[in-house]
């Protein structure tokens, strides 16, 4: 069987991806058998030569940059999300302590609390989306001041900000099989 196994003491089933390179990894609770894992990986044959296909489709939507590239990226994006993330603030009656640009490659933004406030993250990779969907990806974060979940209240509040969020998000989802490394 063609696949790499991570044993975890927290993990409570399995859970199968397959890594860009086309690589199969199966992560599993500590004490799965091995011959569990190939059942799970024969069943599972299908689903993979799928995924694979769709990555070989998407190998053209592979963006590279040099170091200079992201630091520039990471300046504009400070820059652009810090306006947008004041502008809808004072809207919906909220500040972040902190905003941080990040390198997050599978998040475009995130809030966090802790004993200092609020503070918002963005990935720099938010400079790839459209200028609107940057807004969704802001009132997104700034929601989670009020709700740190993702209920029905928290996406009321969104659609008072943006009755368009759903078709927003699903253009950022749109990004998903995109690499910028």
């Amino acid at each position: 069987m063609d696949y790499k196994t991570v044993k975890d003491n927290r993990r409570k089933r399995m859970v199968m991806t397959v890594e860009n390179d086309g690589t199969v990894v199966i992560k599993v609770p500590k004490y799965t058998r091995k011959a569990a894992i190939d059942s799970f990986y024969r069943a599972n044959l299908g689903w993979i030569a799928q995924r694979r296909q769709t990555l070989a489709e998407n190998s053209a939507n592979i963006i590279v940059l040099s170091s200079r590239d992201i630091s520039e990226l990471k300046k504009q994006a400070y820059t652009v999300m810090s306006r947008k993330t004041a502008y809808y603030g004072q809207i919906m009656g909220l500040k972040p302590d902190k905003i941080k640009i990040t390198s997050a490659k599978k998040r475009w933004g995130s809030c966090i609390k802790n004993k200092d406030g609020y503070t918002v993250c963005y990935s720099f990779r938010t400079m790839f989306l459209s200028d609107r969907v940057q807004d969704y990806i802001a009132v997104h974060e700034l929601a989670h001041m009020v709700h740190f979940d993702h209920s029905k209240d928290f996406y009321s509040l969104v659609e008072k900000i943006l009755p368009d969020w759903r078709l927003l998000s699903a253009q950022a989802d749109n990004f998903k099989d995109w690499h910028i490394y």
